[in-house]
């Protein structure tokens, strides 16, 4: 079956996760996921292998993309690794050539997941001495612009340019964008990656419509996640900065969840124009379009079931602490709320 085949043009239609797509249609499949050497792109990509597809999983990280790519291929998954830097594009045009040759001459699932949080708020980075007109502050950072913004465009580019290939099949191509809730609040720890983010999001917007009545459609989706647990979340850094206690005082989101609405981006063929919201209760279709109030409502309902349910937490700790109080006769609780 040619291109011709494939539903033109696509509905933006509301998801339901809970409904899980048929994974048969991973088999053999051609998948691109960038910066899967480790945490959510590592899990995203073993998902899909397991459901038989055939993964190239790319990151700057050699030694870690080799041994991650080395254990699943013993695990009897066709996957491969190729290190490059996504903020180089001769390097990712080299990336998707060798995903293509690994995928039998062809690309149907690209996820560009590359990022990083390398710089501050613009505040905290601020001259802290006094201030001085014969001396200038230095250059801000940019590192996380270049990795989360501009290697992302990069990649939607070629995947879209590549997607075009011969394809014996009525599978439609799927670019699954991986953005964050902090597309949608902000990031009070990072002006750069909340810049990314939203930046992420546009592009969603700025493509998606054209992708539908394209010669060859593409779906094109969006994931965007509330804190999840990975290496980035774990480095001191983090777990000192607004962003860190904001993760310890409302919790994360599962990266199972995440796992789930990448997945059901590249099955589900109906899938075109969503963007899922990954809180800690679940992942919901964020309605990020004008029927649905670009995400407003939905994105409030998550944030305040956030809330909601941090609020109980700290409650609930609070009560046990006056409890242990009254059971010790000391006032310990209130010292240790104090320190919390």
């Amino acid at each position: 079956m040619s291109d011709a085949a494939a539903p033109s043009p696509l509905k933006s239609v509301p998801l339901d996760f809970g409904q899980t797509p048929d994974l048969s249609d991973m088999q053999g499949k051609s998948i691109l996921i960038t910066g899967s050497a480790r945490g959510i792109g590592l899990a995203c990509a073993t998902k899909l292998a397991e459901a038989g597809a055939s993964v190239t999983i790319s990151d700057i990280r050699t030694e870690t993309g080799e041994a991650a790519a080395k254990e699943l291929t013993a695990r009897g998954f066709r996957v491969q690794f190729v290190q490059s830097d996504v903020t180089s594009y001769p390097s990712q045009i080299a990336l998707f050539k060798k995903a293509i040759a690994f995928g039998d001459g062809r690309i149907d699932v690209v996820v560009p997941n590359a990022g990083i949080c390398a710089e501050q708020n613009l505040f905290d980075m601020l001259p802290t001495e006094a201030l001085n007109l014969d001396s200038e502050p230095s250059e801000p950072g940019y590192s996380t612009m270049d990795v989360n913004l501009k290697g992302v465009y990069y990649s939607a580019y070629l995947a879209l340019h590549y997607f075009r290939l011969p394809r014996e099949t009525s599978f439609t191509p799927s670019l699954v964008f991986i953005a964050s809730l902090a597309g949608y609040v902000g990031f009070p720890s990072s002006a750069t990656y909340s810049m990314s983010k939203f930046g992420v999001r546009g592009l969603f917007f700025g493509t998606r419509d054209r992708a539908a009545a394209a010669e060859t459609p593409v779906r094109v989706n969006l994931v965007a996640p509330w804190f999840v647990p990975t290496a980035m979340t774990a480095q001191e850094d983090f777990v000192a900065s607004e962003a860190g206690a904001m993760m310890k005082s409302m919790g994360s989101a599962p990266i199972d969840s995440v796992v789930q609405a990448v997945v059901h981006f590249s099955a589900d063929q109906s899938a075109h124009g969503r963007a899922a919201g990954i809180f800690p209760h679940g992942v919901i279709d964020l309605g990020d379009d004008v029927e649905g109030g670009f995400g407003g409502a939905a994105t409030q309902k998550g944030m305040m079931d956030v809330i909601g349910a941090a609020t109980v937490e700290s409650e609930k700790m609070g009560a046990e602490l006056e409890r242990q109080d009254s059971v010790a006769g000391t006032d310990a609780g209130s010292f240790l709320r104090l320190a919390h």
